[in-house]
């Protein structure tokens, strides 16, 4: 995968997005878009995720202020400045900036002037993103920390409430991890937590899937838009991932080598619920499996039949 910036131009004619191509070619990474429904595409599947929208004004006419809200509060694009292509007309151009957009380019296009107000940009979101990786990253583990599951959690919550889409959370935890670090020394606990935490992020593959520390020797994994039978075959994959680490722990009574405890749950979210309903979910299906033995998966929670359990 290219470490170029992602710029997605969205425009009109193939002459316009191949005037931006030529500009911008030895800078970027680029993705075209030819008409709406291949931009709505980016805020139902997105492959990637982009740095900059190259938006031409007229392939959303008076939907831009409704597309720049769900494209700002979308996980995977809300960090994406969208830049408009538009006629030389004060009035259209104060509109989209009050829309939300980063900047306004008048057509014809001045290339230089274009050039440099991307580039400014692109600069920008790209000390946006050094900033980001320091503040969401775990120093130990190099994955997600628990602020960015926090954060991201409540978008696919509420994403999934707008949309009526399902969200999956998996709870893991390395079984016996004190045994271990007692036994190892905390230099090799330390080395096992980053050999488990990459292991699930290498496991977990969707774009839109996250795998964060929770805390201590605890793993959160966020699976948007799942289907309820698919949580157990992933569980499963974890598990067996994890074992294929191979990671020697004389001190654990259930193998002898590290394994993990998985608490499943999966919802529907309703339009009143919080999405601390599903973490407490996934924390006592933990517990379950922990109980049950560990080395193993719990039943997926459903908070459907939850719902009903609790209405009778």
């Amino acid at each position: 995968m290219s470490s170029q910036p992602l710029v997605i131009i969205a425009a009109e004619t193939l002459a316009l997005q191949a005037q931006l191509g030529d500009l911008l070619a030895a800078e970027v990474s680029i993705s075209g878009v030819i008409n709406r429904a291949q931009l709505y595409d980016w805020l139902d599947e997105p492959s990637q995720t982009p740095d900059l929208l190259i938006l031409e004004q007229g392939l959303l006419n008076e939907e831009l202020g409704t597309f720049c809200r769900r494209w700002q509060s979308h996980p995977q694009t809300r960090h994406c400045d969208i830049l408009v292509l538009g006629a030389a007309d004060d009035r259209l151009e104060t509109e989209a900036l009050m829309a939300g957009v980063a900047d306004y380019l008048r057509k014809p296009l001045s290339p230089l002037l274009a050039l440099a107000r991307i580039k400014k940009q692109l600069a920008h979101r790209a000390q946006c993103k050094r900033l980001e990786a320091l503040s969401v990253t775990d120093g130990l583990t190099q994955i997600a920390n628990r602020r960015y599951l926090d954060e991201f959690l409540g978008a696919e919550w509420r994403r999934a409430q707008r949309e009526g889409g399902n969200i999956g959370l998996m709870m893991v935890d390395i079984d016996h991890f004190k045994r271990f670090n007692d036994h190892y020394g905390h230099p090799q606990g330390d080395r096992c937590l980053i050999l488990v935490a990459q292991c699930l992020a290498k496991t977990v593959q969707r774009p839109r899937d996250l795998v964060a520390r929770y805390g201590g020797e605890e793993f959160a994994l966020v699976l948007p838009s799942i289907h309820f039978e698919g949580m157990a075959v992933v569980a499963q994959r974890l598990q067996e991932a994890i074992a294929g680490l191979a990671i020697a722990h004389a001190a654990s009574p259930v193998s002898p080598c590290v394994t993990v405890s998985i608490g499943l749950a999966w919802c529907e979210p309703q339009a009143d619920e919080r999405y601390e309903l599903l973490l407490t979910a996934a924390d006592e299906a933990l517990y379950a499996a922990k109980s049950a033995g560990r080395n193993q998966c719990s039943e997926t929670v459903n908070l459907a039949l939850v719902r009903q359990l609790l209405e009778h």
